[in-house]
């Protein structure tokens, strides 16, 4: 064999080597683990409902100066979270002016809802012993329709009836019975508001002829609408040492920033341990 072959068979000996070197590297034992996760989304859902069988909306024609009426709607928390607060955020809309009535003007929308009057409007004030309605309208003071719509009602509703971005509240943090605010889920509640609107009856205001001013309002007409917005309560810390199971997010006062539930249980109020699943 010749010098060339014999190097020849070195680098080919060399290289078998190093091939057998390197495939034994991927030679091992191994196996996998999975840890199984599972995320679902609680829901926010409020329903105006019907206090009995009582109509809830104010749909009424043909009224007169000294009319009045009543209605109770109830608001019921349908979903899986608490409801922290209920907002209302009131509009008007399609007002018609009629300008054919005894003195008729040109009335704005603003002008004719502020012949209605709010008389009251209670919520439950969810006691510990009972739950007796509570006036959000300050005593004394006047609010109309017209202030509901334009948001000026600062000095006549009571601030505890009041949101963080100034609307009403229908559902108050604030109550007798602090483990009650809101509207949980666990236990069962339900919050009523009874509210009573009078068309005033306004004989001091006369026209040079001695006809009533409120004469030009005969005719009109206007859509209201009562828009409520539910709000869920703050976000619970769930840290390491707390086994798996539902949030406790349904409870009445959750997260409030100061406080919070015990943030994960069963459904019987116990903790469940971690599970790695392989």
């Amino acid at each position: 064999m010749t010098i060339k072959k014999k190097l020849g068979l070195g680098v080919a000996s060399a290289a078998l080597g190093l091939s057998l070197v390197g495939g034994g590297t991927w030679a091992a034992f191994n196996d996998t683990a999975t840890v199984n996760n599972h995320f679902a989304a609680g829901t926010l859902d409020l329903e105006v409902g019907r206090s009995g069988s009582k109509p809830i909306s104010f749909d009424l024609s043909n009224m007169k100066p000294g009319d009045n009426v009543q209605r109770i709607f109830k608001l019921n928390n349908k979903g899986t979270l608490a409801i922290k607060e209920v907002l209302l955020n009131t509009t008007a809309a399609n007002f018609i002016d009629d300008t054919t009535a005894v003195n008729g003007g040109t009335n704005t929308d603003l002008e004719f809802l502020s012949q209605f009057v709010v008389n009251f409007a209670s919520v439950d004030g969810e006691s510990t012993k009972w739950e007796p309605r509570n006036n959000i309208v300050i005593s004394g003071q006047e609010l109309t329709l017209a202030d509901l719509v334009s948001g000026n009602y600062s000095g006549k509703v009571h601030s505890d009836y009041l949101g963080a971005d100034g609307r009403i509240n229908l559902a108050s943090l604030v109550v007798a019975d602090a483990s009650k605010r809101g509207i949980p889920v666990t236990p069962p509640d339900s919050d009523d508001v009874f509210i009573q609107i009078t068309f005033k009856n306004d004989k001091t205001n006369k026209n040079a002829d001695g006809t009533y001013v409120q004469n030009k309002y005969q005719g009109d007409k206007i859509d209201f609408f009562f828009n409520l917005e539910a709000t869920q309560w703050d976000g619970v810390h769930v840290d390491t040492s707390h086994g798996n199971g539902a949030v406790n997010n349904g409870v009445q006062g959750s997260a409030d920033g100061n406080s919070m539930p015990n943030p994960r249980t069963t459904g019987d109020g116990k903790y469940e341990n971690d599970e790695v699943n392989d």
